[in-house]
């Protein structure tokens, strides 16, 4: 539903709409909308992380590169609503924890060892290449994401 409507229509009747449940239910699972949205930011994060690490090369730069090119080429709604949800912790201080993590997302593999400076860039170079891919009208090919993140990593 996020990746489709983004956040304007993110509430618990949507939701409960959407998944064929009573307003009840998503009441009664989720007491605010914020837990609500916490519980999508977490979601959104796995999805993205399996994405990016599921695949047999994913603990590889090029592997990492790869994945993410296809995940911002099919699935650019689930990444703009990852992004919607995190700037949306800029206010809601109950999301900011699962936002972190919903930037982090994927990295992990790369960033072990690493120390926190480059760990910090690495992160913050993914993101752009993403926020980049979301406005422009091309989508980035893998070679340059892994030129990009082979340069930060060295």
């Amino acid at each position: 539903m996020l990746e489709r409507d983004g956040l304007s229509g993110f509430t618990h009747r949507a939701v409960a709409a959407e998944a064929g449940v009573g307003l009840a239910s998503a009441t009664y699972h989720f007491a605010g909308i914020d837990d609500l949205a916490v519980s999508a930011i977490l979601e959104a994060t796995d999805e993205f992380t399996r994405a990016l690490c599921g695949r047999p090369d994913g603990a590889s730069v090029s592997g990492y590169a790869s994945a993410l090119a296809d995940e911002l080429l099919r699935h650019r709604g689930r990444v703009v609503a990852g992004y919607e949800l995190y700037l949306l912790a800029a206010r809601r201080p109950a999301l900011r924890e699962a936002a972190i993590a919903w930037m982090q997302a994927g990295t992990e593999t790369l960033l072990i060892g690493m120390d926190p400076v480059r760990r910090k860039a690495l992160v913050a170079a993914v993101n752009a290449v993403c926020l980049e891919a979301l406005l422009a009208d091309s989508q980035p090919k893998a070679c340059d994401i892994e030129e990009l993140v082979r340069h930060v990593l060295r």
